[in-house]
């Protein structure tokens, strides 16, 4: 976003917090939406996108996704009625083309959503912890800064977040010291990062999570907050404190 003319990190978290909507609307699977983001982020570092194209860039990359990762993807139509007709069938296959020629057909990236899926079972996460993870790790998506850290890295530092949440301890019968953060020894093995990184990312993501992205118009961007206040996702975004990490390590 740094290199781009006419676009900037607030109107990537705009496209990204419609995508999550979209994401809903179509019942897709999880891989889809982050490889979907990925796709959007790569792309726009290699290509000038103009604001005017940057919902279509963001449809189409949702309809790459939705090809390599879902066993029924949706159809072009589908695709230009969500964006209430703001692009015809043809703009949409057109930028499909550019896209995966300006990627190379690379579409076989490593996302976050598999290093979470085995985080957790390293883990032995529990099913609030594993819905709580997942909130804060999608939330991150519409951060721009963040793209500096790998996917990996980002994916432990969510799971140690909900791992350090008082209430979500207290319902899997954990006991949390909350004057020493608790970083699972078989996290650190696995991922090879230090305790210091892993605090410190667990806390820059429980700092963003506590500040909602805002528009330039101050509309606050709600739609991960609003998919995870649901039964199925045990309403981690509304019925739990704001996730914390211990002041001391």
């Amino acid at each position: 976003m740094t290199n781009q003319n006419d676009i900037n990190a607030k109107m990537r978290a705009i496209l990204i917090d419609w995508l999550v909507e979209v994401h809903m609307k179509f019942r897709l699977v999880p891989e889809t939406l982050y490889l979907c983001v990925n796709i959007i982020d790569r792309y726009c570092k290699k290509v000038q996108v103009r604001r005017s194209k940057l919902q279509l860039v963001g449809v189409t990359a949702l309809l790459i996704a939705c090809k390599y990762e879902e066993i029924y993807p949706p159809e072009v139509r589908d695709c230009v009625y969500i964006t209430d007709r703001a692009y015809q069938s043809s703009e949409v296959l057109d930028m499909e083309q550019d896209i995966v020629h300006k990627l190379g057909f690379r579409m076989t990236v490593p996302t976050a959503y598999p290093f979470l899926q085995r985080y957790f079972t390293l883990v032995k996460a529990s099913d609030v912890v594993k819905h709580a993870a997942s909130y804060y790790l999608e939330r991150t998506l519409q951060e721009h800064d963040m793209l500096k850290h790998r996917p990996s890295e980002i994916c432990a530092s969510a799971v140690v977040l909900a791992l350090n949440h008082p209430e979500i301890a207290e319902e899997d019968g954990r006991t949390l010291d909350r004057r020493v953060a608790f970083l699972p020894p078989i996290l650190l093995e696995y991922t090879g990062l230090s305790k210091n990184f892993l605090y410190d990312r667990a806390k820059e993501i429980s700092r963003k999570i506590a500040e909602e992205p805002v528009t330039a118009s101050n509309r606050e961007l709600l739609a991960v907050k609003k998919k995870y206040d649901q039964r199925k996702y045990l309403f981690v975004s509304t019925e739990y404190d704001l996730p914390t990490m211990p002041s001391r390590r």
